[in-house]
């Protein structure tokens, strides 16, 4: 299932926009050429990691310094052991779209 959650003209570099589909707390983030959509949460605690600081394709947990890349979800290092889901994002026309999973 294809969810639009915004313009592309929204996002500004590295500054993550939330959405909530399905009950799932996502965020949308611009880095460098691309667009990314992550689950928001850490793996290691549970917790939100959108207001952690985006760097070299990576968001950084701002609890516990986890590292998690962008494009893959994974975990690069402790605390977090466990990959954090992510979500195919293209841009049609302008506007946002993410590929989910239907329940």
């Amino acid at each position: 299932m294809k969810v639009k959650v915004g313009k592309i003209s929204e996002l500004t570099e590295n500054n993550p926009k939330l959405v909530n589909i399905q009950n799932t707390q996502i965020f949308i983030v611009k880095h460098g050429s691309s667009v990314y959509a992550m689950e928001d949460i850490c793996s290691h605690d549970g917790e939100s990691i959108s207001e952690g600081k985006i760097e070299e394709g990576c968001i950084v947990c701002p609890r516990h310094m986890a590292r998690f890349n962008l494009s893959t979800g994974e975990a690069l290092c402790m605390p977090a052991t466990e990959p954090v889901a992510i979500f195919p994002v293209k841009i049609v026309g302008g506007e946002i779209e993410i590929e989910m999973e239907e329940y």
